[in-house]
């Protein structure tokens, strides 16, 4: 079974039930969606579930998946999960066959309920494409050879890829660094670039985490 490492920010909430229940799932109380003004976004994140459903074959139960990146997020910059929330990045090693890539520039016309064409002339047009068409063009961002092409004709920059997961099982955490959201304010601007140079230079690390569910004990070392 081929293995990836992949990074996840949550709500320190999230992470104190993960450590109760032993795994860590998309508990729809913490979802982007809920936070006034982004109800509009619901039904992208319900089509991500189809979507994952269907092409992973596991079930998410009523749940939402686990949104992970490739690369370590900056926390020198806010808009993780709400400014003065607190939280955990965690480092995650995942069975590769449970994850599902997509194409993050795109996503985000998923999450605007628009469609996607093949070409920059097409978005131009003042026709509304039908619901079927607009639903059906949004499988475009699994799609990595596509996405690819998309990139070389300019269409979008270089892919940006996410990643989805039914749950993350706690024995696949490797590490844990616990953060806060920070805000556009100037005491968080310098908060931010302390951080960035901390994270540069090496002192600023995510904490080695071991879960022995076999007893139920659960280390940070």
């Amino acid at each position: 079974m081929n293995m990836g490492i992949y990074y996840t920010y949550q709500h320190e909430d999230a992470w104190k039930v993960a450590l109760e229940r032993g795994y860590l799932q998309g508990d729809p109380r913490y979802a982007l969606f809920n936070d006034e003004g982004f109800d509009f976004f619901k039904p992208a994140y319900d089509w991500m579930v189809e979507q994952y459903e269907q092409r992973i074959g596991i079930s998410l139960n009523g749940n939402y998946p686990v949104w992970c990146w490739d690369e370590f997020p900056d926390l020198s910059i806010g808009g993780h999960i709400g400014q003065g929330n607190k939280g955990v990045v965690l480092t995650v090693e995942l069975p590769d066959d449970d994850v599902l890539p997509s194409e993050l520039s795109y996503w985000h016309l998923v999450l605007g309920q628009s469609a996607i064409y093949d070409t920059i002339e097409a978005y131009d047009t003042e026709e509304e494409s039908e619901p079927a068409y607009t639903r059906k063009s949004w499988e475009k961002i699994f799609d990595q050879e596509w996405c690819e092409v998309m990139a070389a004709n300019e269409t979008i920059a270089a892919p940006s890829y996410q990643y989805v997961i039914h749950r993350i099982e706690l024995h696949h955490v490797r590490a844990v660094m616990p953060f806060q959201d920070l805000s556009d304010s100037w005491v968080d601007r310098i908060r931010g670039s302390v951080w960035r140079l901390g994270y540069r230079l090496g002192l600023k690390k995510s904490i080695p985490f071991q879960w022995r569910d076999q007893t139920g004990l659960k280390e940070i070392s």
